[in-house]
C-alpha cells in the first residue's frame, strides 16, 4: 500500500541578527544615568576648565606663563586628572565590545592616560612654578631664568612624553571610532565628530580643546540616541515549511 503523501507543516526559524561586513551586529546598550553623567559630564567640565588656560602671542613658554602662574599650574594640574578620567569614558564607550580595533584602542588609552597626564604634569607644574620663583628674583637675574623656563620646557623627556601620549590619544580615538562602527553598525556622523574631536582635543588650548571637547560630547549623545532610539528586539520566527516525516 502506498504511503500517503507527507503533510507540510511550518516550523519556526529564529532570523539572524544583521550583520556588518560578515560580523553580527551587537545587541544595543542602554547606559544608565550615572554612566550617562561621566559620559557628558567628564569631557563638559574638561572643556570649560580649559577656557581658563592662559594664552599669547608669544613663541615661548614664560611671557604667557608671566602673571598668570595660578591660573597656568590650576588649568594643566587639572587636566592631569581629566586626562585619565578621559580615558575612562571612552573605555565605557567600549565596555562589551571585544575586537582587534578595541584592544588597540584600550592600549592606546593606558599610554595616553598616563603618559600625556605625567606630560602635563611636568610641562604645566614645572614651567609655572620656575616662572613663579623666576618672577622673585632681582632683575638683573631674570634674563638667566626666563632661558631656565625655556630650556626646562623643550627639554627631551617632556618632548617625548608629549609625542607618545598625543599618539596614544589617537590610536585611542581611531581604535574605538573603527570598533563601534563595527560593533554596532553605527552612523558615520557619530564617528567622524570622534575624529574630528581628536586633533582639537590634543592641541587643548581655547578655543581648540573646548571645540572639541563639544564635539565630542555631540558625537556621544548621537551615539545613545541610536541605542536608545531604536532597542533592539528579538526578530520574530520566520515559518519556514518542512515535510513532515513519512507515516
Amino acid at each position: 500500500m502506498s504511503t500517503p503523501a507527507a503533510e507540510r507543516e511550518s516550523i519556526p526559524v529564529q532570523a539572524q541578527p544583521p550583520t556588518y561586513n560578515g560580523v553580527q551586529a551587537r545587541e544595543r546598550r542602554v547606559f544608565s544615568r550615572q554612566e550617562l553623567a561621566l559620559l557628558i559630564g567628564v569631557p563638559a567640565a574638561w572643556g570649560i576648565l580649559l577656557l581658563f588656560h592662559p594664552v599669547g602671542d608669544a613663541d615661548g613658554f614664560y611671557e604667557v606663563i608671566d602673571g598668570n602662574e595660578t591660573a597656568w599650574l590650576i588649568v594643566h594640574l587639572g587636566m592631569a586628572i581629566f586626562v585619565p578620567l578621559f580615558a575612562a569614558v571612552v573605555y565605557l564607550l567600549l565596555r562589551g565590545v571585544n575586537s582587534t580595533a578595541a584592544t588597540v584602542s584600550r592600549i592606546g588609552l593606558a599610554l595616553f592616560a598616563v603618559l600625556y597626564a605625567a606630560w602635563e604634569l611636568l610641562l604645566g607644574g614645572g614651567t609655572g612654578i620656575l616662572t613663579r620663583e623666576v618672577d622673585a628674583l632681582p632683575e638683573a637675574q631674570q634674563g638667566v631664568g626666563r632661558d631656565l623656563v625655556e630650556s626646562y620646557a623643550e627639554s627631551g623627556v617632556i618632548s617625548v612624553l608629549s609625542v607618545l601620549g598625543s599618539l596614544g590619544l589617537g590610536v585611542a580615538m581611531i581604535g574605538a571610532a573603527v570598533a563601534l562602527r563595527r560593533a554596532y553598525r553605527l552612523g558615520w556622523a557619530a564617528l567622524a565628530l570622534v575624529l574630528l574631536s581628536l586633533p582639537l582635543i590634543a592641541v587643548h588650548e581655547p578655543p581648540f580643546g573646548p571645540l572639541g571637547l563639544a564635539t565630542f560630547i555631540v558625537a556621544v549623545l548621537l551615539f545613545v540616541r541610536q541605542q536608545t532610539a531604536a532597542p533592539a528586539q528579538s526578530a520574530p520566527p520566520v515559518n519556514h515549511p518542512a515535510s513532515a516525516p513519512a507515516a
